[in-house]
């Protein structure tokens, strides 16, 4: 920044899939590098699979298993519709958006407006992920930062469970980066022991903004008219109604009502438990996690939102390949406790409380690596 002029800074992530975590972070990133004393613009890619696999109550184009489950939904079709709507409007009025494009050609062409374009967070270097799997690679290209001759700054970007011979299809991309991070632990190492680009190991963006900064900035109320636990899942129909039993005993032994947020599977759950909520966007997915007296979820952002809010919470996490974007950062906060295999193993711990004393602590440190980074990144010539 010169003679009090915001340089502008362009970022490009997973800023609109129908994700709490996804547009939640995009939102950190663009208050981190605002803090910083930049003008912050994402820019607004949408593919069109990214549209079909979010934005359509009913999936033709994703095989027939994903459309039976969502006919399956049909009962809370208004609810999904005002979830849709809730995520458009808080897309719309928090982020500070390029023109919409569709095609990466044309998502490239806005590049030129920027002399610093920030790529990540969320998977958005991983094939396997919603938006990318099946796809060409030029579809990936833009958050490779492909053809931009400006400073390229990639922040807490995830290659998720990428294998060697699909990494070696980007590395020669991700090699020209000026500024190299990576969100899990795990994924720093693997780049650096095997391509030495001298990448460093950054928070999610969720952590760059403090408890306090996202009440201040989404202007959340905190309130104790209501004692609930939250149960955030991702997984599908078989777990969730194996689950339902051992929630319900939960709620039992606790005297709390358990409130579903299940985006992708609708079941009949006890009234007398449980509330549903299909409805929620991300404004009323954040209020619930600060309101929640517990929260149990086998979701990344699910987990580490709990923890920056300080929250005493369960992180499920199943022996399955990217469980370690959870494992490495609860193992680094020194909460391995908080993990649990399934929901029965969290009844031996129920009345445990988390000391956050050491955890605010490591959560602060992580904060400042995130920042200083940043900083470092953008400022530099």
């Amino acid at each position: 920044m010169e003679n009090g002029y915001r340089t502008k800074v362009g970022v490009i992530t997973y800023h609109s899939a129908y994700n709490f975590g996804s547009v939640l972070q995009a939102l950190a990133t663009q208050e981190a590098i605002k803090r910083l004393g930049y003008e912050a613009d994402i820019i607004n890619y949408r593919m069109k699979r990214q549209k079909q696999y979010y934005q359509k109550l009913y999936r033709t184009a994703f095989g027939s298993k994903t459309f039976i489950k969502d006919l399956i939904m049909m009962p809370v079709r208004g609810k999904r519709l005002q979830r849709a709507k809730a995520y458009e409007q808080f897309i719309e009025s928090r982020l500070n958006l390029t023109k919409e494009f569709e095609v990466p050609e044309a998502a490239m062409q806005v590049f030129a407006e920027y002399p610093c374009i920030v790529s990540g967070s969320d998977q958005i270097w991983n094939f396997h992920s919603n938006e990318l799997e099946g796809q060409a690679i030029d579809y990936m290209k833009p958050y490779l930062l492909s053809d931009f001759n400006g400073k390229k700054v990639s922040y807490a970007s995830s290659i998720s469970n990428m294998s060697d011979v699909e990494l070696d299809s980007i590395i020669g991309y991700i090699s020209q980066f000026d500024h190299l991070s990576f969100r899990e632990a795990s994924s720093n190492k693997r780049i650096n022991e095997k391509y030495k680009l001298g990448s460093i190991n950054v928070p999610d963006p969720t952590f760059l903004l403090s408890r306090k900064d996202w009440i201040d900035l989404l202007d959340l109320k905190q309130s104790k008219d209501e004692r609930y636990i939250l149960y955030y899942s991702l997984r599908s129909y078989k777990p969730q109604r194996e689950r339902i039993a051992l929630l319900k005993q939960i709620s039992e032994r606790t005297g709390y009502k358990i409130k579903v947020v299940t985006p992708f599977v609708y079941l009949n759950y006890p009234d007398d438990y449980f509330e549903i909520h299909p409805e929620f966007g991300p404004l009323e997915f954040i209020s619930n996690i600060i309101n929640a007296e517990m929260i149990i979820t086998d979701s990344y952002h699910g987990t580490i939102l709990s923890v920056n809010f300080e929250k005493n919470f369960f992180s499920m996490c199943e022996n399955t390949g990217s469980e370690f974007r959870k494992t490495d950062i609860l193992c680094q906060l020194g909460l391995e406790n908080r993990i649990i295999a399934d929901i029965e193993e969290s009844f031996t711990k129920l009345d445990s409380a988390i000391d956050y004393t050491q955890v605010r602590l490591k959560v602060e440190a992580l904060r400042t690596i995130g920042y200083d980074y940043l900083k470092n990144a953008l400022s530099s010539d």
